[in-house]
């Protein structure tokens, strides 16, 4: 049986994310098989700051973000949408996207999976 999980704040580290073109996108990681067993969520924070945009890209895991604070855009294929605070989007599997923050975004994010390392993102040209 799975056991509860409490995570403190500020905890785990924060973590750089290699991304393929512009690295930089720094990530926290919640609720992680790393950290304990789930059953079927990984769940963290994305920070972009200063304007920073994440590749776009794909992965084969449904994923839906929350933002927490500031603002910025998600393009997913071909629309673009503006968000703001208290903004949810979902993005099913396979679905072409990327962000862009205006300044600063700070996004919770939700796969349905036990590990953050399941998630196999896709940067390349089919991307």
């Amino acid at each position: 049986m799975t056991q509860p999980v409490h995570v403190p704040n500020e905890s785990p580290e924060v973590k750089v994310m290699g991304e393929a073109q512009r690295g930089g996108l720094k990530y926290r990681l919640l609720i992680d098989a790393g950290y304990g067993p789930t059953t079927g969520i990984a769940q963290g924070i994305f920070y972009l700051y200063d304007s920073h945009t994440e590749s776009r890209h794909r992965h084969q895991l449904a994923e839906t973000v929350h933002v927490l604070d500031g603002s910025g855009k998600v393009t997913i294929e071909d629309r673009e949408i503006t968000l703001s605070v208290g903004d949810t989007v979902f993005i099913p599997a396979g679905h072409r996207h990327g962000f862009e923050a205006e300044g600063t975004l700070t996004m919770l994010f939700t796969f349905a999976c036990d590990s953050f390392s399941d998630v196999e993102y896709d940067y390349g040209d089919a991307a």
